[in-house]
């Protein structure tokens, strides 16, 4: 009977940490998902197409959304809910700009929080670059995500289409 109740309470205390954990495939597909579809807006704004950066924006803003990733963190829920929010903020800056220069400002905070997940929980599938060009935002700056070192500046375009320096690469 003790061997019985030694189980049961050791399976019980388990299964918390277990449905906590989201280090699994699902989180990694999550992140890859919304890079594969940044990076089809951020290569539409390098070639200044506002209507090919709007066609991407919906995948991307399904999976903001929609994905269990996006909203289930236990411990780091306080930290991560601010940071989703702000994400979604980003998002819906995005599908209401009605010109290329609402949609890059927009852009610009849509980077910033996907830099940061980037960087706090890695990416596996392949090398990413944080690129940053000093004169963006009216001179702030403002950093983007690309899979080449190369500079292609999707906040001026073909305007100033290498302005910029990659500052980190991400393995």
């Amino acid at each position: 009977m003790k061997t019985i109740l030694t189980l049961i309470v050791t399976t019980l205390i388990s299964i918390p940490a277990l449905a906590q954990d989201h280090s699994g495939h699902s989180h990694d597909t999550h992140l890859q998902t919304l890079v594969n579809e940044y990076l089809k807006i951020k290569d539409a704004l390098v070639n200044d197409d506002f209507e090919q950066a709007a066609k991407h924006l919906p995948a991307f803003a399904s999976e903001v959304r929609n994905n269990s990733e996006m909203t289930n963190h236990g411990e780091h829920a306080s930290k991560h809910e601010k940071h989703h929010r702000q994400m979604l903020n980003a998002v819906a800056s995005a599908e209401s700009a009605e010109s290329l220069k609402e949609f890059r400002k927009a852009f610009s905070n849509i980077s910033k929080e996907l830099i940061t997940a980037v960087e706090n929980q890695g990416y596996k599938h392949a090398s990413l670059f944080v690129q940053f060009c000093p004169m963006a935002n009216s001179g702030e700056g403002a950093r983007w995500l690309s899979n080449k070192e190369e500079i292609a500046n999707p906040f001026y375009g073909q305007t100033m289409h290498e302005c910029g320096e990659t500052v980190t690469k991400i393995e």
